[in-house]
């Protein structure tokens, strides 16, 4: 079992090392853009917004777990795992909503001008910061009900403990306030994963409806350039389905811990390592889709 907390540890240290530096690369990459253009366009407003919840995800989620994993314990005291867990749900469900509204623009961005959507797309990128504030804001007010269902290791001996992370402990409210956060965090997933999944699929379509338009014009260039159309549609697949396999997958996990009394650790660990998976991932699959950086990777 050392040996595998171990593993455990090394693989979300390595998540951290390479995800930190995979969003930095990110952020800096589209604030250069920012300076170059004296202006940063919304999708750059909604990327940088998402570095910043990946790296919290990173940092609040993945050194508490890497320490849990290599069995350092009481290291969190119980103010500190409650503030600790209350960011990093909050960096969580933010990254979430980000994503969701990254894609949503997206397929708005793309969608044919019509009588229905010509204004909407036209007056959209005005609020994209102030919806991306008003997430931060949305996710720090409906997750102020963590700190008060976490305490630290050394004080769930006094209180009653539904399960341990290895650095803080989930505890038991009361029924009714238990069902009403699981309502609630829940359907705020289902929300957004379905809007994301819908405008994905969007975008899809049209992309693929645009392709056939233009099918005689891209037949007459080289048949190995690879066109803008096809990129763009296999970085969104990428990156929608990279998120949603391991936000379904750490649901999982999530809700066998909460189901079940006191999981082992490395259960917690698994959850961990998961939920860092696509906060790792995202900005590489990003920056792989951004046509300059594509053709800098080329020399």
């Amino acid at each position: 079992m050392i040996l595998v907390n171990l593993a455990f540890g090394m693989l979300i240290l390595a998540q951290i090392g390479i995800g930190t530096v995979g969003n930095a690369l990110l952020f800096c990459h589209y604030v250069c853009s920012h300076f170059r253009r004296h202006r940063l366009r919304p999708f750059g407003q909604i990327i940088n917004h998402l570095t910043l919840a990946n790296t919290l995800i990173l940092l609040w989620g993945g050194i508490p777990g890497t320490m849990a994993a290599f069995e350092l314990k009481y290291f969190l005291h119980d103010i500190t795992c409650k503030f600790v867990s209350y960011f990093y749900r909050v960096a969580w469900g933010n990254s979430l909503s980000t994503t969701c509204l990254l894609s949503a623009f997206q397929a708005l961005s793309i969608n044919p001008t019509n009588y229905r959507w010509a204004e909407l797309k036209f007056r959209s990128p005005k609020y994209i910061n102030a919806l991306c504030i008003l997430s931060w804001m949305f996710h720090l007010l409906i997750n102020i009900i963590v700190p008060m269902r976490m305490t630290g290791p050394k004080n769930s001996r006094n209180i009653s403990v539904k399960s341990n992370l290895g650095y803080c402990s989930h505890r038991f409210i009361n029924t009714i306030t238990e069902s009403i956060c699981l309502v609630i965090f829940t359907s705020i997933d289902v929300i957004c994963l379905g809007l994301m999944i819908w405008s994905s699929g969007s975008i899809i379509f049209f992309l693929h409806r645009h392709q056939q338009q233009v099918q005689y014009i891209h037949s007459t260039r080289q048949t190995s350039q690879i066109s803008p159309e096809s990129r763009a549609k296999k970085a969104i697949l990428i990156l929608v389905s990279t998120f949603v396999i391991f936000h379904s997958l750490s649901s999982v996990f999530e809700m066998y811990a909460y189901l079940f009394d006191n999981p082992q650790f490395w259960l917690a660990n698994t959850i961990v390592l998961l939920t860092s998976c696509f906060p790792t991932l995202s900005p590489f699959l990003l920056l792989k889709s951004d046509p300059h950086v594509s053709r800098l990777c080329h020399f």
